[in-house]
């Protein structure tokens, strides 16, 4: 007497062919992926320098002048206090009954150096570019750029993120 099995589980077909079914899903993911991060980093940048935008319109509300803009990290150093030594405030800064700063904050690990008193910089680890006294491209502010992703300054071409 033959007795009716029931039939428990997944053959070999069913289990390969969901298989591969999360392999082309998996592999579709995967190539979007690096655009997403590109994407995110350059979004990253763009609000690091309307966060800085801010910072400097407030320097120069309290001076009257902007920062020296001879080099990314003089400016940085007059945005957060810090100067010279690593991680250790400027008494220059500290003792100005002007400077109401820290006018920027960041994470110790966005500073060249991972210390406080060294340049700010971008998702691609190349410092931001200032030009505050003699802006060529945002007549009425100043010129703030990163390098973007290729991390050649193009003088705020190319893929560089900007902010005019």
């Amino acid at each position: 007497m033959l007795k009716n099995r029931s039939r428990h589980g997944f053959t070999l077909i069913e289990l390969l062919v969901v298989i591969s079914i999360i392999g082309i899903l998996a592999t579709l993911g995967m190539t979007g992926f690096p655009a997403i991060i590109k994407m995110a980093k350059k979004s990253k940048a763009k609000s690091v320098i309307q966060g800085l935008e801010l910072a400097i319109k407030q320097y120069n509300n309290d001076f009257g002048i902007y920062p020296d803009d001879s080099s990314s990290k003089s400016v940085i150093n007059a945005l957060t206090g810090y100067n010279e030594f690593p991680d250790k405030p400027d008494p220059m800064y500290r003792s100005n009954p002007d400077w109401n700063g820290p006018y920027y904050t960041s994470e110790k690990k966005m500073f060249e150096g991972e210390q406080l008193n060294g340049a700010l910089l971008d998702p691609w680890q190349t410092p931001y570019k200032f030009n505050l006294n003699d802006p060529q491209h945002n007549h009425y502010t100043f010129d703030i750029w990163s390098a973007g992703p290729n991390r050649k300054d193009d003088n705020g071409s190319g893929d560089d993120v900007r902010n005019w």
